[in-house]
């Protein structure tokens, strides 16, 4: 039960981290219109998709590992 419930925090915390970079990407992003510069956001896109390959991979797995008998 423990592994499951790390995994569940894990994918939680992904999710969370996954919020904030999007949060400051749109942020930089109106930051840049309203200034009219431009704002590199090839780093946030790097971000979440490292994220998001994280999730899909502790996903995959959870899918692979035999469910636990409910008690």
């Amino acid at each position: 039960m423990k592994k499951k419930d790390s995994d569940l925090s894990e994918l939680q915390q992904i999710a969370r981290e996954k919020r904030k970079v999007q949060f400051y990407l749109r942020l930089m992003l109106g930051l840049g219109s309203s200034c009219g510069v431009m704002v590199p956001i090839e780093p946030f896109f790097m971000t979440l998709n490292e994220l998001s390959a994280k999730e899909a991979a502790l996903i995959e797995q959870q899918a692979k590992d035999p469910s636990e008998p409910s008690e």
